[in-house]
C-alpha cells in the first residue's frame, strides 16, 4: 500500500500476495524508484547485515545471511544497499559503509540478482553517503522463491560475520 510516511512516500507491505498488492508496488517502484540502466547488472550491491540476521545454514555448511536481511527497511521505504562503482570510484574500502556499525556484516548481490526478480535499483545519495541506493519491488511472493530467499541464497560476504558465530 502507498502512504506517506514522515513526510516521505513509501509503501507498507499488503498482508496478502495478491496480483493487485504485487502490481501496486511495481508501479509504486517504477514512478518512484526507477530502474537505473547506467548500474550495469554485474554491479555490486552491498547490504549491511546485523548479526541477528546471521544464519547457519546446515545444507550449505555455512552461515550466510537470513533471507529477513533482504527486506525492505523498517520505516517504509525500500531496501537500503550501497554501491560498489561509486565506492571504488572515491578509493573507498567497501567496510567503509560499516562505520558504526559495530558487529555486521557486509553481503553483496549483483543488480543483475535484482532485477531477475523483478526489482528496480535505483540510486539515492545520502548526504552523509553518495553510494546509498535502494532496491525496490515486491521481496515477499513465492514464498521458496521469494526475491529476498534468492538474494539471501546468493550473497557472499564481503566482510564477513564476526569468527565467534
Amino acid at each position: 500500500m502507498l502512504c506517506l510516511v514522515n513526510g516521505s512516500i513509501g509503501f507498507q507491505h499488503e498482508k496478502t500476495n495478491d496480483l493487485t498488492s504485487v502490481e501496486s508496488m511495481t508501479t509504486f517502484c517504477l514512478e518512484h524508484f526507477p530502474d537505473d540502466p547506467s548500474i550495469g547488472d554485474e554491479s555490486e550491491l552491498l547490504r549491511r547485515i546485523p548479526p541477528y540476521h546471521f544464519f547457519r545454514d546446515d545444507n550449505l555448511g555455512t552461515v550466510r545471511p537470513s533471507s529477513a536481511a533482504f527486506e525492505d527497511d523498517g520505516d517504509n521505504h525500500p531496501m537500503s544497499v550501497y554501491l560498489g562503482t561509486i565506492l571504488a570510484t572515491e578509493h573507498r574500502e567497501a567496510s567503509s559503509v560499516l562505520a558504526g556499525h559495530l558487529g555486521y556484516a557486509l553481503a553483496s548481490i549483483t543488480a543483475g540478482v535484482a532485477r531477475e526478480k523483478d526489482q528496480t535499483v535505483h540510486p539515492d545519495p545520502l548526504p552523509e553517503e553518495v553510494s546509498h541506493a535502494v532496491v525496490c519491488g515486491d521481496k515477499r511472493s513465492g514464498k521458496k522463491n521469494s526475491a529476498k530467499k534468492k538474494f539471501a541464497i546468493t550473497a557472499r560476504w564481503v566482510v564477513s560475520p564476526p569468527s565467534a558465530f
